[in-house]
């Protein structure tokens, strides 16, 4: 077994769906207001008008742009532009020669902050040390998109994360400066509940398409996963990574019946729902963090359950 780290998705496109978890979880209400400001201040524009005569008075209106995009496709399929405006590559500049190395996935959350995977800080190239948003595809300037780099100020990895074991796989970095939002860049929403009623899930990420030949991709994909629930408990086998096996509560069990995968390079980005009210707003709900084996059909990953987490994200969150 080994982590998702330094991989990529291997047939890329995801719908994941999150364990079950006994007992309904209420709605942060801070969550929800956050998360419903950063839907207006991106997609709202409000303007104002008033009738051609003395003391008329003024009238507000608001266009809503917000939108749904194309139906996934099952078997995967590239992202389109401001899609997915969330979405956030990892990785390390070299201090002495400038070369940049792209290695993990993340989510952008907040104004300064990037969700990704504790063991991204553990790469053999260097820990994180830059982060991108507003890509879509590297190396070409013709894609619609509007990528900026960004140094990290710092990161913080979770008090009970403990590598080369792999609970608690999770970390909040702080970027340098603000993120100014606009339909290429603003954040996911954090998790309304744990996900356990949802049927499925979005996984994203600039992997490689296959394992074997190796086929490097420089597009962000999409794909859809299914929940595996508790397959899990049998399909992983304890090790040095994770000397207890899986743990449901913090981690979810995800995977697919087809050549579909989260695998080397991915680590650290989102599995993703829709917002059920804005179609243009996602929730981050698992991490990719564990592969058992890539890219083999029912043998499903575990990516470090979100939820679970809530009140330490929000407490780093709060450091600007």
């Amino acid at each position: 077994m080994r982590s998702a780290y330094p991989g990529m998705l291997a047939v890329l496109g995801a719908v994941l769906v999150i364990l079950s978890v006994d007992g309904v979880t209420a709605q942060d209400p801070d969550i929800v207001k956050t998360c419903t400001d950063y839907k207006k201040k991106v997609w709202e524009e409000t303007s104002e008008f008033s009738f051609l005569m003395e003391g008329a008075p003024i009238i507000y209106k608001t266009l809503d742009k917000c939108k749904s995009y194309a139906p996934l496709i099952i078997g995967g399929s590239p992202a389109l532009p401001k899609e997915f405006p969330h979405a956030a590559r990892l990785g390390n500049r070299n201090d002495d020669d400038g070369e940049l190395s792209w290695f993990c996935g993340g989510t952008l959350i907040s104004t300064h902050h990037v969700l990704t995977a504790a063991h991204c800080h553990f790469s053999p190239i260097g820990s994180v040390n830059i982060v991108r948003l507003g890509e879509l595809e590297f190396d070409t300037s013709s894609d619609d998109a509007e990528p900026e780099d960004f140094t990290v100020k710092d990161h913080t990895i979770h008090p009970d994360f403990h590598y080369p074991v792999l609970y608690n796989d999770i970390s909040v970095v702080r970027l340098d400066r603000k993120v100014s939002f606009n339909e290429y860049k603003h954040p996911a929403c954090l998790p309304f509940a744990d996900g356990g009623s949802d049927s499925s899930f979005i996984a994203i990420g600039w992997g490689q398409l296959e394992i074997v030949p190796r086929t490097e991709n420089k597009k962000l994909q999409k794909v859809k996963l299914f929940n595996y629930r508790t397959r899990c408990s049998t399909t992983t086998e304890s090790n040095d990574e994770l000397p207890e096996g899986y743990n449901r509560t913090t981690q979810l069990c995800v995977g697919s019946s087809q050549h579909k995968d989260t695998c080397n390079g991915d680590s650290g980005g989102p599995v993703l729902i829709y917002h059920h009210s804005f179609p243009c707003m996602y929730h981050v709900m698992g991490i990719t963090s564990v592969s058992t084996s890539c890219d083999t059909p029912d043998l499903p990953g575990l990516y470090t359950r979100v939820h679970f987490y809530l009140d330490w994200i929000k407490q780093e969150i709060s450091k600007i």
